[in-house]
């Protein structure tokens, strides 16, 4: 399982340096850059599988980077999010003018947007038959949120890959979206496997404890049993 790679760019580097620890822990692979120029740059050069830009940088901001990175045609389906600290209208209609896939207001906690990126990835169109999930999971395991790849899922459990193991026995909160549909799924589920595939990731299966009987339903309806 490559991993996913994320291109953040804001001036503030504070705040850039907070967003790429949280998604590093979580498991992406994360570029940064401090200017709509330096992400323009990066992303075509690098081609990541979704880039974050914030709207309020100096020169070229992200409504103008966004804008630049869509005239290219390796860009052109990657998933933009523009994100603005105020949610003006006048905001949100010049980054959607940029081609960007969302605008946001900037996530106030940083797994608030470790969500947002799950969401925004599992909401890319299918490519295969293979299907593949992008979670945020939650759990007692070091109190760390991690992203994995499921593969498998079912009624009862998922099988998924991450970069980071997860203890046998672990309870985890999992939180994932159904890919090509805005269907979110809560569960609970406890770890019961773990085995070290030959790639270096961690295959883990987990079976759930409390999925309930509407987020049965929409699993059943994706993938029937």
């Amino acid at each position: 399982m490559a991993k996913v790679t994320v291109l953040i760019a804001d001036d503030l580097k504070l705040f850039l340096e907070v967003e790429k620890s949280y998604l590093q822990r979580g498991g992406f692979e994360v570029l940064t850059a401090m200017s709509g120029e330096e992400a323009v740059s990066l992303a075509l050069q690098r081609q990541p599988n979704l880039i974050l830009l914030d709207l309020e940088m100096p020169k070229m901001d992200g409504a103008a980077a966004c804008a630049e990175m869509r005239r290219n045609p390796a860009l052109k389906e990657t998933p933009i999010i523009l994100m603005s600290a105020t949610g003006s209208t006048h905001n949100r209609d010049r980054c959607v003018s940029a081609g960007c896939t969302e605008f946001v207001t900037k996530p106030q906690k940083p797994d608030e947007l470790l969500g947002m990126v799950a969401r925004i990835l599992s909401l890319k169109k299918r490519e295969s038959e293979r299907i593949t999930v992008v979670f945020n999971v939650t759990g007692k395991d070091a109190t760390r949120q991690v992203i994995g790849q499921g593969k498998d899922l079912s009624e009862t459990g998922l099988l998924m890959a991450t970069h980071v193991p997860i203890n046998v026995g672990a309870a985890l909160q999992i939180e994932f979206f159904l890919p090509g549909t805005r269907s979110q799924i809560k569960v609970q589920g406890k770890v019961v496997r773990q085995v070290k595939a030959a790639d270096g990731t961690h295959q883990v299966a987990v079976q759930f404890t409390d999925l309930s009987q509407d987020d049965r339903a929409l699993i059943l309806d994706y993938a029937p049993s």
